[in-house]
Formats: structure tokens, sequence, C-alpha cells
């Protein structure tokens, strides 16, 4: 028997390749490669990846960052891909007892691979390994309930995505495996109030933080003795002692990956819990017409509890001034999107937050927890909005599953469309081409560079 969940995690990730993975585990992690390529280059020029880029391109180094032509080291390169990949909050999901964005981890497997010398076939077998984990992670426990964020887990993904990656001893791996999860800790304070640019750099920090403990251990560096089980180690630290095994029993008989097939993609750039009321909005829209806020009678939203809390109880969410808490606002999306028959990331551009029709929307919006609703949750997101007009008209949608969501998935031609939309403007026709051509056919890809390099601005 392992001496620590630390040792099942390495042995899967050591053990695992892509020989072993279902042909519908590797179609769906280029689905998820090509959707996290979309939404970092869309978050090219936000305000925190430029800062972060400034500061990274002031030290020498051989890593590709996504859409640029200039190198920088490791950890910065995983640093900001994953900043990028994660910004926008629309990249990938996955809800159970603990939400994760395991996606985040695309950011680092394009990272180290250029420096590692890694296969398109490497590549998906690591991330499958990563969400494989980070999935089971979030089945078997809820951090935020004890007060720490979700990324604590997206870590660990990280990590096993780097160790597979660089090749790593089994004993490095252990080592860095310790040291990261005793080390590098996310508390969820980044999640409360008035959001900030740091919501989105925890995953960042922690795929940078990977990367050191990986390089770390490869050269020598020992970690701490348990560090999952340990006395004072994660489980007991982090999580009160609660944690389920009966998820982790697969890992160690080695079964083959197939959790990213339970996770979700978006089509809408908000915070997850919020999609099945974007998509019941637009549902209305499109029967009520467009509406002037003055015509608007009430709007009520039905939800569950996970998403009250997440996105509607905190005063901010009611009068948000940024964008980090605009799309973690159900209020906001619903208003937005009943205004504008669409939410884009265009409607988080300077001045369309503050929208004086948005908000004055939000201010005749009324949500509550559905008991019936939250029986459901996590195995379906289920929202129900009501717009009622002064006229007398009404509209109701009740919206279980999200397109994007297993049980509603997007095509192919769906991811295809929001990568081109996402890239409309920065990336030519043919550079799109290019990329969706190399992601389509990543597994007989030799060097990742090549599609890094077909990102570039």
């Amino acid at each position: 028997m392992p001496r620590d969940l630390s040792e099942v995690f390495v042995d899967y990730a050591m053990r695992i390749g892509f020989d072993d993975l279902p042909v519908n585990v590797v179609k769906e992690a280029k689905r998820r490669i090509l959707d996290s390529i979309g939404v970092a280059l869309a978050a090219y020029s936000a305000e925190p990846v430029k800062y972060a880029r400034l500061a990274a391109l002031g030290f020498r180094g051989s890593a590709p960052i996504i859409g640029s032509s200039q190198l920088t080291t490791i950890d910065w390169a995983a640093f900001i891909n994953t900043l990028m990949v994660r910004y926008l909050d629309f990249n990938d999901t996955y809800l159970s007892k603990e939400p994760l964005h395991p996606s985040d981890m695309v950011g680092t497997a394009l990272a180290i691979s250029p420096h590692a010398g890694s296969s398109g076939r490497e590549v998906i077998a690591a991330l499958a390994i990563g969400y494989e984990v980070g999935v089971r992670l979030c089945d078997a426990a809820s951090l935020r309930i004890h007060g720490w964020d979700h990324v604590n887990y997206t870590g660990i993904g990280h990590l096993l995505v780097t160790g597979k990656l660089m090749r790593i001893s089994r004993e490095a791996f252990l080592n860095a495996m310790a040291i990261h999860t005793t080390s590098h800790l996310s508390t969820r304070q980044s999640r409360v109030g008035e959001l900030s640019h740091w919501k989105a750099a925890t995953t960042a920090n922690q795929a940078r933080n990977a990367v050191f403990s990986v390089i770390a251990a490869s050269h020598g560096l020992t970690g701490p003795d348990k560090p999952i089980e340990g006395e004072m180690g994660f489980i007991r630290q982090l999580l009160g002692g609660e944690f389920d095994y009966e998820p982790m029993k697969d890992l160690e008989n080695l079964t083959k990956p197939s959790a990213i097939l339970r996770t979700y993609i978006k089509p809408y750039p908000v915070e997850y819990h919020a999609q099945s009321a974007v998509e019941a909005t637009l549902k209305i829209r499109e029967e009520l017409g467009v509406i002037n806020p003055s015509d608007v009678e009430s709007i009520s939203i039905r939800t569950f509890k996970a998403a009250y809390d997440i996105i509607v109880k905190d005063p901010e969410k009611w009068d948000p001034k940024t964008k980090e808490t605009a799309d973690h606002s159900l209020m906001w999306a619903v208003a937005t999107a009943l205004i504008n028959g669409d939410l884009w990331l265009n409607h988080y551009e300077p001045g369309k937050i503050r929208d004086p029709r948005v908000l004055e929307l939000i201010r005749k919006t009324k949500v509550t927890v559905d008991p019936e609703l939250d029986k459901h949750y996590p195995q379906a997101v289920p929202t129900v909005v009501n717009v009622k007009l002064r006229n007398g008209r009404e509209a109701e949608v009740k919206v279980d599953y999200p397109r994007g969501h297993p049980m509603n998935p997007m095509s192919d031609d769906e991811v295809e469309n929001k990568f081109r939309r996402l890239t409309a403007g920065l990336l030519t026709v043919r550079q799109q081409d290019e990329v969706i051509r190399m992601v389509w056919g990543l597994e007989d890809i030799k060097d990742i560079t090549l599609l890094i390099k077909s990102t570039i601005i």
C-alpha cells in the first residue's frame, strides 16, 4: 500500500501513456487545447497579462509564450500562459464538491513542452492525467467550505503535467509533489468581495510554483514526508480531515483516463454557474424581442445554492465595477444578455460594464435559491429566468444543461467557431486554419514549438 496519496498520483502519472487513452479522451483533449489557445489569445492584451508579460520579459530564457515571439524563463512562461487561459473566465469547468477549471493546465503544458521537447502525444497524455486527478479531487472533498481555493487542486494537476512532460524520476516526482502541496497554497479570499487581477492569477501562480517545485526536486531538493495525508498535511490542514477516498481507488488500479469527458466547455464568457441563466435569458430575448429597460417590470431568477453563494450574495455582485466582478455576477450576466441579445467579450469593454441600462435591470432583479433546483446540482446546473413586462407580456425559461455541458455538448464546429470568434482580428484566417489543423492532428506533431509559433499575433 502507498505511504501517502501523493504516491498514487505520481505512480499514475508515470505509468499512464498516450496508448492508454481512449479515442474519445484524445479527441476531447484536443478540443480543450484549441479552446484554451483561443481564450488565451483573446486575453493577450488584457491588463494583468500585459503587466505579467512586461515583468517576465526582463528575464532571459528559452520558453515561448502563447501569442508572442519573445522568450522568457520556463516558470514565467507557465505563469503567463495560464493567466491568459484563465483571465477571461472562458475556459472549461467542472462542478462537484469543489469546482475546477482544469484546462488551466493547458497553459502549463504549452510552456513546458518546448523546453522538454515534448511531442503532441506526450502533451495529450499529460493533460489527460492532470484532468483525471484534478476532477477526482473535486469529487473527494470541498476546499471552499474551509476557506481555501480550488486552485490548490489545479496546482496538483499543474505539478503532474509538469513532472510528466519533464520525464523526471519517481523520487524527484514525489519530492516535487511534496514541496508543492505543502508550500504553495491559496486561500479563497481572492474570490470574495470586489475581485482583482489576482483572481485569475492564482492558478497561474500555482503553475509557476509547480514548475519551480519540479525543477528544484529534479536537482536533488527533497520535500516533506506524507505531504497529503500526514499529521499536518494537505487533507488535515486544508480539508479539516474530510476526504472521500472512493474516487481515488481507480487511480491505484491504473484506470484509463476518462474524467475529461465529464468537464464542460463554456459558450459564454461568465462564471459557469451563470451559463444556464444566460442561455435561458437569450431564449427569452428571442421570444420577447428587443427590450427597453423601462418596459421591464421585474426579472426573477431561481437558482441553486452554489450559484447564489458564488455569484449573487456579495453586495459587489449587485453593482459590479470591474470585469472580474461582472463576470462573477449572475444579475449582470442576465441583464447584459437581455439588453444585447448576446453576451461576449466586447461587453466587458470600459463603459459597458456600467451600462446604465444594465444597472437599471439589475435593480429590478430578484434572485432566490430554489430547494428543488438545488437537489439536482451539480449533476445539472438548473436555473429558471422569468421576465415580466409592464404591458403584461411575460416569458419564463428553465435550462438544466447549458450548451457545452456533457449532457448537451458543443459540436466540433461550434468549438472551432468559438476559436475563430475569439481570435478574429488577432490571427489571420490562414493562421486560424493552421492552428486548427495542427490541434486536430496533434498526435502526429513531434515538436509543440511549431504549434506555439503558429499563434504569434
